[in-house]
Parts: C-alpha cells; sequence; structure tokens
C-alpha cells in the first residue's frame, strides 16, 4: 500500500460530503440481455488492475488531520459489485431510487459501487462514483474500461473525445449581481413527502431536435444548444412563479485531459466554468451568447472559484474547515450558480460480450447550494438527459413528468 495526497479538488468533495445528499455521479446502461456475474466481476478486477488510482481510499480519517491522504492498497479492500433482481418496472424505480440515495463510505475503497439490476430479459447496470476520486469523464471511463475488459479487450477506457475549439467570436462571461434562483416547486400535496436527499428523471430525445436548433448557428455545438435551453428553462420555470428577474449562470465542467492520451486518466481533471446570459439573451435568442463564452471557457475554465480553493488549504483541521464550511455555504448561496449542465458528448456503441447497450444516462452531483444539475450522454442518435434536482426544490411528478 502506498498514500498520495488529495488535490483541491479532492478535498473540497469530501468537505462538501453530507449523508443526506450523496456527492456522487452516476452512469446506468440498460442493456438487452444478461450478463455473466463471474466474468463481471473478473472485469471488475482487471479495471482495478489496471487503474491503481481506482482502488484509493481515505488514508486516515481523524477530523483533526491537516491534509487528506488517499491510500492505494495493492488489491481492491471490498466487492463493488451488487447484484439484485428487479422483477419489474417498479422495482427498478425503488432499487434506482435507493442506488441515488445512499452515500458511498470513504473509508474502503474502491470508492466506487457496479449494482446489477437483473430483470427477467434485461439487464441495468448503475455504476455510483464517489466526486472526490473521480470526474464526470472517469465515471463514464470506468464503465467503458469495465465493458472493454468483459468483451476480452484492454481494461482501458478511450480518451474523451473532446469537443474542439471552433472559429468565430469569444469573450468572457459578463457576470453582474446574484445570479437567478430557482424557485422552489413544491405543492401543498406534498407536504408529507421526504425533502432530504434528491430525485431524478430520465428524458430521452432525438438528435434532430437538437441538430434543428443549431442549425442557424455554424459556430455552435450540441453543447451550445443545450445550455442555452437549459437557461431558458430555469427562466421560464421562475417566470411562472413570479420571480423571472435576475442572470442566470449555469455551471459546465471543461475536460483537461491531454488529447495525446492513448487511454483516459482516472481521477479528477475537469475544469468548471459558468455560462452567465442576462434577460436580454434570454429574450432574443441566446445561442450566439452561449457559443461565444464556451469558446472562451474551453480555454480559461478554473478546477476552483477562490472561496472553494480557500476551504482546500491546510490552514485549520479538516474536521474544523468541514464545520465551517456548511454556514459559509448557506451563506453564499444567493450568489452560486444553481444550475449545472455535464454533457459528455457522443458515445460510441457499448457491447458487454454479445450484449448490446441500448442506452445510456449519466447523472452529474449536484452539492449545496445547487438545486438542478442536467447530465446529457448522446448514444444511438438519440440525447439521454438525467435531471437530477433537489427533493426540497421540487415536487414530485408531475412537474418533471411533462418533459
Amino acid at each position: 500500500m502506498h498514500t498520495e495526497a488529495c488535490s483541491a479538488v479532492d478535498e473540497v468533495n469530501l468537505l462538501s460530503e453530507r449523508p443526506e445528499e450523496p456527492n456522487l455521479h452516476y452512469v446506468e446502461a440498460a442493456l438487452t440481455g444478461r450478463l455473466e456475474l463471474p466474468r463481471l466481476r473478473e472485469a471488475v478486477g482487471a479495471v482495478l488492475e489496471a487503474h491503481p488510482e481506482a482502488r484509493a481510499r481515505i488514508a486516515t480519517t481523524s477530523p483533526m488531520r491537516l491534509w487528506t491522504q488517499w491510500a492505494i492498497p495493492g488489491i481492491a479492500e471490498t466487492d463493488p459489485v451488487q447484484d439484485r433482481m428487479a422483477a419489474n418496472r417498479g422495482e427498478l424505480t425503488e432499487a434506482r431510487e435507493e442506488i441515488f440515495a445512499t452515500p458511498l463510505p470513504v473509508r474502503t475503497g474502491p470508492l466506487f459501487r457496479l449494482h446489477v439490476l437483473r430483470q427477467p430479459r434485461v439487464t441495468n447496470l448503475i455504476l455510483a462514483v464517489h466526486a472526490a476520486r473521480f470526474d464526470a469523464y472517469s465515471a463514464l471511463g470506468l464503465l467503458r474500461a469495465i465493458a472493454s475488459a468483459y468483451t476480452g479487450g484492454k481494461a482501458l477506457a478511450p480518451p474523451h473525445d473532446q469537443a474542439p475549439l471552433l472559429r468565430g467570436s469569444s469573450r468572457p462571461p459578463r457576470t453582474q449581481g446574484p445570479p437567478l434562483r430557482i424557485e422552489p416547486g413544491r405543492t401543498a400535496q406534498d407536504a408529507d413527502r421526504p425533502t432530504n436527499g434528491y430525485h431524478f428523471r430520465h428524458v430521452a430525445m432525438d438528435m434532430r431536435d437538437l441538430s434543428n436548433a443549431i442549425s442557424y448557428y455554424a459556430d455552435a455545438t450540441v453543447e451550445d444548444a443545450l445550455l442555452a435551453e437549459v437557461a431558458r428553462a430555469v427562466y421560464e420555470w421562475n417566470a411562472s412563479k413570479g420571480k423571472g428577474w435576475g442572470q442566470i449562470r449555469v455551471v459546465m465542467p471543461v475536460d483537461r485531459r491531454s488529447v495525446l492520451d492513448e487511454s483516459l486518466k482516472m481521477g479528477n481533471h475537469a475544469a468548471y466554468g459558468t455560462v452567465a446570459l442576462d434577460l436580454a439573451d434570454i429574450a432574443a435568442n441566446p445561442l450566439s451568447a452561449v457559443s461565444a463564452q464556451t469558446k472562451w471557457l474551453r480555454r480559461n475554465a478554473v478546477e476552483l472559484d477562490a472561496m472553494a480553493r480557500g476551504f482546500a488549504e491546510p490552514w485549520a483541521p479538516f474536521g474544523i474547515r468541514r464545520t465551517l464550511k456548511r454556514p459559509v455555504d448557506r451563506r453564499t448561496a444567493s450568489r452560486v450558480p444553481s444550475t449545472m449542465l455535464a454533457n459528455l458528448g457522443e458515445i460510441d456503441q457499448l457491447w458487454f460480450g454479445a450484449v448490446r447497450t441500448g442506452a445510456l444516462w449519466y447523472a452529474p452531483p449536484a452539492p449545496l447550494p445547487m438545486g438542478l444539475a442536467v447530465g446529457a450522454v448522446q448514444y444511438n442518435h438519440r440525447m439521454h438527459l438525467t435531471l437530477r434536482y433537489r427533493r426540497a426544490m421540487f415536487t414530485t411528478p408531475p412537474f418533471w413528468g411533462r418533459g
């Protein structure tokens, strides 16, 4: 076993951990057949052997530690594959809800769990990985590496297909004043429903719908169209609640891995930027404003803002910094963007041996004070979206059930 220091991003994610709001990424694959569990466990073991950093756990758990250390054991300390039956769609939904609501312990490695939900004819795989050890791209890459090993290939994921830096105008986001806050949408009928943790919604749409949206702007991308529509949706939601004013800001991750890497590097290597839109942009067509900002952010996005980096520094023991961070988060919530869009781009066909993946979903974490996080994956000529939202902010269906 050897140890390595946490990065500043890792440390902030550990400081943000709350049992009622798991700080996890989720990747779900809907397979069109049954898997061989022993073979799947062998594939996971091969990936853990090829990626030692995936076996990591917290080395020291004392709240008086100044800086957190990762311990990399020689072998995985727990079996990350968890198998269960789901006899029908209702049981599948209940199992998914339970997985989304369960935090992942950081004291035993590896910091991910692969849930195998077996149905009579299909299998759903849900990979839950901790945000302190993985970013969005390595979360998806971990599942792709497992699929490759299961099929008999290398236990490695192909490099992420990064979006090109398109030509055209670019400009930094112009932030002024507090951002628009997402107004709660709970109703009187939801008084007895749970408010802690997260709920989620899966939405699928034909890629032609987005292609038509960006056809008028040659410099725009599918990600730009998604950012514009998420911002418009937030504005229209707030307007329906009588609070449709303020600047709209949407956070987006940017992959900072080298394009020369032969395989995807696991870990937290993403930077984060914020697209800011005024109401004048929303009233017109926001796509050109979004496109100019994303070009700039792909070059200039940073891993952490100044306040988060300040908490990541070892100026006080971990327990004290964590205790102080919660009231600071509450006091600064009105100035922090409440929405995130994580677009992982277009993914090639994913096979587990002879079993094809019919659909692929990704859900990003939504740490306090974020109210809504949208994960997007292009797969099988469709855009698969996962809307992950705070139970205290939004009601249960039918609000999000309408699409």
